[in-house]
């Protein structure tokens, strides 16, 4: 049920010394104040349609309004000015190009395509540094809670300020790996298009961030335990770099247990600095991305599934998320304070592509490339997105893929939604939110 209370705000000097008396007495039992559900406020103009016009009842109304009013101002006093006061105060995630929101831009003297139109073009309306039409996961996820900025870390100003990582910082680079340059380089691979800017740099970097925002071990406790870890996508170019380079599967399959324990490190290492939440997404289907599917095509019958993606790449992935849960699970058993969540991103992607049309999807373009140079699957690699002759979808929320490799907003809103709600991330992002404050 909820109560009403029509207000006259009248300007009578006696009325205000007399309300603020009978104010003191409803804000020392503020049961008082909080009776009412709801208050209209009724100007002198509208003072006819007030019922309440003798001089005790405005003086009892009036004194009403000054101990809503001292309420609300304690309330207002005490509520943090983080706008994520009862979430995660600061979010900070490593990764590839499905989380890079500008590093790789930053840096790169050549950024090729993700510099130039129609990258950016549904929600930005430019280039940005992001490989997509529009938004990744984590601009949704920053956006559901609440952050007014949140820098990739090459963007901040030198030397940065504590300001500046406010709200946490992005360390993603496309193209990064989870093993370091490197290593690829002595398996003798062209590593011209592999960023140096592997996984263990990018924690490198974060360790020099928590250090310029805080100053002591009780700062430093304050802000690990506060924040959200988001650690990939990662792993997927410890794959995708040498298969483009023409090796077997043989070549790349024992990267897997590698590329595993890496990531595992960086988890150990964030944990030791006192990280107390983190979420590590598995990597998607790569046998259904339009750019394999053209690298590889003209294959038996026998290499495809169901879906007609490739089921010999699917099975490296499935190997990979497996070896992933696996690893998670030891770290939760080992660090029982920890929580350390898996996200699947294998299974909402190919919810995507095997059921389209259920999400809004075009169900006979779901293994094509909105964005790319022709051909099958719309994948030629010749050809750009950008480049003259490219060829382009009228509608990007109607793909799955944006330019063969990457994917569309419209995907990567409904994976941000799976991690912020579940069900691809259990416990979901939303539902721990109050534990940390």
């Amino acid at each position: 049920m909820c109560l009403y209370m029509h207000i006259y705000i009248g300007s009578s000097s006696k009325l205000r010394l007399a309300g603020q008396k009978l104010a003191s007495e409803l804000v020392s039992n503020r049961s008082r104040s909080h009776f009412f559900d709801r208050i209209h406020f009724l100007q002198p103009s509208t003072m006819a349609e007030a019922t309440l016009t003798t001089l005790p009842m405005r003086l009892v109304v009036a004194a009403a309004l000054l101990a809503f009013l001292a309420t609300a101002a304690s309330a207002y006093t005490a509520a943090p000015q983080n706008r994520s006061s009862s979430c995660y105060p600061r979010i900070f995630s490593f990764g590839d190009s499905l989380i890079d929101t500008g590093n790789f831009i930053h840096y790169s003297k050549a950024p090729g395509s993700v510099s130039r139109p129609p990258y950016g073009r549904t929600f930005f309306g430019r280039p940005t540094g992001r490989w997509s039409d529009g938004r990744l996961i984590v601009d949704f996820i920053v956006k559901r809670l609440g952050f007014p900025y949140w820098p990739a870390y090459l963007q901040a100003k030198s030397p940065a300020t504590k300001e500046d990582f406010r709200y946490g910082a992005n360390f993603a680079v496309a193209s990064g790996t989870a093993l370091n340059q490197l290593l690829f380089e002595k398996k003798h691979l062209d590593v011209s298009s592999i960023t140096p800017y592997s996984l263990g740099i990018q924690i490198g970097w974060f360790k020099k961030v928590l250090a310029a925002i805080a100053s002591t071990e009780e700062e430093r406790e304050e802000v690990m335990v506060k924040s959200l870890f988001l650690l990939g996508e990662i792993g997927a170019n410890d794959y995708n770099h040498p298969f483009f380079q023409n090796k077997t599967l043989g070549w790349v399959k024992p990267l897997v247990p590698r590329v595993i324990r890496s990531i595992g490190l960086s988890i150990e290492a964030l944990i030791e600095l006192g990280a107390k939440t983190i979420y590590v997404p598995g990597i998607f289907p790569l046998g259904c991305v339009p750019r394999y599917l053209y690298f590889f095509r003209g294959g038996d019958p026998g290499d495809y599934d169901s879906a007609g993606c490739l089921g010999w790449l699917n099975a490296l992935t499935g190997l990979h998320n497996r070896m992933l849960r696996a690893k998670i699970g030891d770290l939760r058993r080992a660090h029982p304070g920890v929580s350390i969540t898996y996200v699947d991103y294998y299974d909402e992607v190919l919810s995507l592509i095997t059921a389209p049309a259920r999400n809004g999807f075009d169900a006979g373009k779901a293994l094509y490339a909105c964005c790319g140079g022709g051909g099958p699957y719309n994948a030629n690699l010749t050809v750009k997105c950008p480049d003259p002759g490219a060829v382009r979808c009228a509608d990007p929320s109607r793909y799955v893929s944006w330019d063969g490799l990457h994917m569309t907003e419209a995907v990567y809103r409904i994976m941000a939604r799976g991690m912020l709600h579940g069900p691809f991330a259990n416990p979901p992002i939303m539902s721990t939110c109050n534990h940390t404050n």
